[in-house]
């Protein structure tokens, strides 16, 4: 069987500026996804933007180049008689996902993940909290905000709901364009970040959570849902000067509202028809229930660190379930994995040899340096997967980790 595996900021699709943490996020997964869909036995297609080519170590049966002035999709054209299915990677930011959806479906290519249906819903997220609370799913206290409203009309919709608030896209990509607001006075800036990120002409503005990120990682086949895991997020909510990050997580994450949590998630998946494959569900854990923060119809950061502590192949029961052959029984999970990112500025000169010693380091999955001119970042970042029979094992050999890559960058 071959399986077309497309990633959108790897595979080309993002013709313009680079922007690294997506980039190296993106490439990680790409990575663990094909490695797993080799070991399952399958031949693998991909897509690799020209200008990183060199960079990007990938076990894929064939590669093809893409260049910045040429869509991926013309490419992959005469292809696509021949393959048994695609599994994509890509963002909801400008209907990406949906419109590479569409795509395939269109030209009669079994997609082994949501429908371009599924996706459209997922990809607004004030579309998505509009299915759920029919669903009687819980979902944060939302209003909409109007890019062309002015700070007044907008300051009323922001005590309606209370301060701290945050203001986020309604088709954000990460934590693209997110911030926490808490007072008046940074409501403006606020805007104008999610503005930056943004092509529609509305925002969400939404009650502050407090509580545990978390996010419910499973596989689905249409029917049968099967839940993999729980997930910590680590999230840097800041400032609307500041901004927010994805700063990785762990799993399995061991919480006393598990299974509700659980529960809570396979309720969203089965508000939505057609969300298949694999599903990831962002929530917060609030110390009276979970609430549904984000639905995401194909592979996230987690995958990295599910495929070091399950006993099953999750590439291949992505494949298998999309299929309809089956969705995995009797889960297990083996110690623990923290998915992280490791920073360092420009100021460090890095040769070919560093860079080489960098992505030889055992647990560095994704490291790439590619030249400024294509990247929006000033800093160079390395994304590590630690394992560790106990979660505080696997934080020592995080740091571990970092610190073999401090020893490299300072030698």
């Amino acid at each position: 069987m071959q399986i077309l595996a497309i990633e959108y900021a790897l595979g080309g699709f993002s013709r313009g500026e680079l922007i690294e943490e997506i980039l190296l996020e993106g490439y990680a997964m790409l990575r663990a996804l094909i490695e797993d869909l080799k070991m399952a036995g399958y031949d693998v297609i991909t897509t690799v933007d020209s200008r990183v080519l060199e960079y990007c170590q990938l076990a894929a049966d064939e590669i093809i180049a893409a260049p910045r002035e040429k869509n991926p999709l013309k490419l992959l054209e005469p292809y696509l008689t021949h393959v048994d299915g695609v599994i994509v990677i890509a963002p909801a930011f400008k209907e990406a996902l949906h419109d590479i959806t569409r795509f395939f479906e269109e030209k009669g290519v079994k997609v082994l993940g949501s429908s371009s249906n599924a996706v459209k819903i997922c990809s607004n997220k004030y579309t998505t909290y509009n299915v759920l609370k029919k669903a009687k799913i819980s979902i944060p206290k939302t209003l909409l905000g109007l890019f062309d409203e002015d700070m007044e009309s907008l300051e009323s919709k922001v005590l309606k709901i209370g301060y701290p608030i945050v203001v986020k896209p309604v088709d954000g990509v990460g934590c693209a364009g997110l911030s926490m607001v808490n007072k008046k006075e940074e409501l403006e800036a606020a805007v104008e970040r999610v503005r930056n990120e943004t092509r529609e002409d509305c925002f969400l503005i939404q009650e502050y959570l407090k509580g545990d990120h978390a996010s419910v990682s499973l596989i689905s086949d249409g029917e049968k849902i099967a839940a993999l895991a729980l997930n910590a997020q680590y999230i840097k909510l800041g400032s609307p000067a500041e901004g927010a990050s994805y700063e990785g997580g762990h799993t399995p994450f061991n919480h006393p509202l598990e299974s509700l949590v659980v529960k809570e998630a396979i309720k969203a998946v089965k508000a939505i028809d057609g969300l298949g494959g694999y599903v990831g569900v962002d929530l917060v854990i609030t110390s009276k229930r979970p609430i549904v923060v984000e639905i995401n119809p194909r592979l996230t950061t987690s995958y990295l660190g599910l495929r070091e502590v399950l006993n099953v192949n999750v590439g291949a029961e992505i494949v298998k379930a999309s299929f309809g052959l089956e969705v995995p029984t009797n889960i297990e999970r083996k110690g623990y994995a923290i998915i992280g990112k490791v920073r360092f500025d420009e100021k460090f000169a890095l040769s070919s040899e560093k860079i080489r010693a960098i992505s030889e380091i055992n647990g560095v999955i994704s490291h790439l340096l590619v030249p400024k001119p294509y990247l929006r970042s000033k800093e160079d970042v390395a994304v590590v997967v630690a394992w560790g029979k106990s979660l505080e094992e696997a934080r020592y050999r995080f740091r571990d980790i970092r610190q073999e890559i401090r020893d490299v960058l300072s030698s």
